[in-house]
């Protein structure tokens, strides 16, 4: 069963174009139209922050195109780009590799996480003093566990549970899996979407939501055939239309008792519901269906992280989204503001990736010349440890 999965996967993955190998050398090489939806991605969650963080306060707006077009595009951008950005990364997790695996990947993890805690803090240390509290100094130390960041310590979580997660859903025929995910999103999804306050729904922003996702997408990626471009279109085209719609009605229902601002953007709001859903697998199913290879675009795409990491620190999200710029574009509330909200959002991508690469340059040459080799020290130590001593409890 499992080696049947694996054939239909590697189908998928041949026809879909993201096997990850050069045609004509052979050699793994990253398809750079999934490198770019990664930067499409982190875009949108960046410009969602915008929104959120910045003082614009859409919801409480009278009535317009610029607030349904922001509540629609912008707003619901966070959570759909963390549907795609985490598509991606679960897509490309190797079936093989078990426990050791998946903690050098959260060891790897947390030397990113941890250098941008420690030199943000620092800087905040510097700069604005007033603003480093105890809380923020023990979370800069211990990022991951302390959940500074909530992507990154979901992920990690996830990588923890990941191999056997994977085994368990491989134990799983088409039609046990497909029933799993039935009950899933009937839950998860469809109950959450009539009933607000029903008790049985995930919270958002942690690691279950991952495991549904993912869930999803190996029934997809093992079970199903690939989906074409009009259906992925078509995916697409109704993901907005009821993030639209919910806006457009909300909006009504705010302008005429001043009431439920949320529910404007409530279809749009976590990376569950149906449309960020439909939304989010689209944009990875078109991406994925076409290959190039762009040296200057997986440079990009690979300080995404980065540029979450910096722009999400508590006192850079401050200091970023009710700086001077922000605040200009916000007051003057022009009738292109839509694009602007792009364009600063744009600017702050730019210069985070900037900086990331400068750690990437620090990272390779003191770090990543043998990359993961002090975590298979540690490894290798602790698995000998205890190895010696399961023998001498044999021996006794």
């Amino acid at each position: 069963m499992e080696d049947a999965a694996g054939r239909s996967a590697l189908r998928i993955e041949c026809r879909m174009g993201i096997t990850g190998r050069h045609v004509s050398t052979g050699k793994r090489t990253r398809n750079s139209s999934i490198e770019l939806l990664r930067i499409l991605a982190m875009l949108m969650i960046v410009t969602s922050h915008c929104v959120m963080f910045s003082d614009l306060n859409v919801l409480s707006w009278q009535f317009s195109v610029n607030k349904v077009l922001i509540e629609t595009f912008l707003y619901s951008g966070g959570k759909i780009g963390v549907v795609s950005f985490f598509a991606i990364s679960a897509w490309f997790l190797t079936d093989q590799g078990g426990v050791r695996a998946g903690l050098r990947r959260v060891w790897i993890l947390e030397r990113e996480m941890l250098f941008w805690s420690l030199v943000l803090s620092t800087v905040t240390a510097i700069s604005q003093h007033e603003r480093l509290s105890s809380s923020l100094i023990v979370q800069s130390l211990f990022p991951t566990v302390t959940a500074l960041w909530w992507y990154p310590t979901a992920y990690a979580v996830f990588l923890l549970f990941f191999p056997f997660l994977s085994c368990s859903l491989k134990s799983l025929d088409r039609t046990m899996h497909g029933a799993l995910c039935v009950i899933m999103f009937v839950l998860w999804t469809v109950v959450d979407m009539v009933m607000p306050l029903s008790g049985v729904g995930l919270h958002g922003g942690d690691v279950f939501s991952f495991i549904y996702i993912y869930t999803l997408i190996t029934y997809y990626r093992w079970h199903m055939q690939p989906l074409g471009g009009k259906q992925a279109w078509a995916m697409l085209v109704g993901g907005y239309a009821f993030i639209a719609i919910g806006a457009i009605a909300g909006g009504l229902v705010f302008q005429k008792i001043g009431k439920l601002p949320k529910l404007q953007v409530y279809l749009g709001s976590v990376e569950f519901r149906l449309p960020v859903l439909m939304v989010g697998i689209a944009l990875f199913v078109l991406f994925s269906r076409k290959e190039f290879h762009s040296g200057i675009i997986n440079t990009v795409a690979a300080s995404t992280f980065g540029v979450y990491l910096i722009s999400e620190y508590p006192t850079m999200r401050q200091w970023i989204w009710h700086s001077t710029l922000v605040e200009f574009v916000i007051k003057n509330n022009a009738p292109i503001i839509f694009g602007l909200l792009i364009l600063l959002a744009c600017v702050v991508f730019i210069s985070c990736s900037l900086l990331d690469q400068v750690r990437a340059l620090l990272f390779s040459l003191i770090l990543d010349r043998h990359r993961g080799r002090w975590f298979d020290a540690l490894y290798e130590y602790v698995s000998s440890r205890r190895h010696n001593a399961i023998q001498t409890d044999l021996r006794r």
